[in-house]
């Protein structure tokens, strides 16, 4: 299995280091990549795929939310995924009606805003980085089939959110999770040491 994942930085490059500081832009989207491979391999195991993340502002994410969703104002995160899943105990599958290409698989693109991101980890006190992870992860579940639309998907949703963060929390030790962070909140949480 392979995932590649290819980084598009609409926010600028000073913008995503003040953004990611102490950890360099490198690290962190050395990082983000992990989220996303490891995403697809608790999703997807075996599938040979590839994703788009664009890293936006506050405007372009604006004007996105409006077209695509018909909402006004930013929003964190933002999918588009170009298949159809099935989710069935927390594994995605294609959809029956849908053609799986021979080869590595577009997923799809994640739309993610920085600004909003700032905001969420300066009101949770936690790293932009952290709340960067959550939402990468967020929204390639989104692009896997993955809903919050009733309980019962949002906590199988949740679930796997866990599970990622788990693994990357025991894996990149260089990254100092905060007690209290996206880690320890309703929701998402992951215990250190668990």
């Amino acid at each position: 299995m392979g995932c590649t994942v290819r980084f598009h930085d609409r926010v600028g490059r000073d913008r995503l280091a003040a953004a990611c500081e102490p950890v360099t832009v490198e690290d962190a989207l050395a990082i983000l990549e992990s989220a996303l491979v490891e995403t697809c391999r608790v999703a997807v195991e075996d599938l040979v795929c590839e994703i788009e993340v664009s890293l936006v502002a506050d405007a372009e994410m604006t004007r996105l939310n409006f077209d695509h969703m018909g909402e006004r104002g930013p929003t964190d995160v933002l999918s588009f995924p170009l298949h159809n899943w099935e989710v069935e105990a927390g594994r995605s599958r294609m959809a029956d009606d849908d053609i799986s290409p021979p080869g590595e698989m577009l997923l799809g693109d994640v739309v993610v805003d920085v600004d909003q991101a700032v905001r969420a980890a300066a009101g949770g006190q936690w790293s932009v980085l952290e709340e960067l992870v959550l939402l990468v992860i967020h929204g390639a579940l989104h692009l896997l089939g993955h809903d919050h639309a009733d309980l019962d998907e949002e906590a199988e949703m949740r679930a796997l959110e866990r599970q990622v963060l788990t693994t990357l929390h025991r894996r990149h030790h260089e990254i100092a999770w905060t007690p209290g962070s996206l880690f320890d909140r309703d929701g998402h949480a992951v215990r250190s040491g668990t």
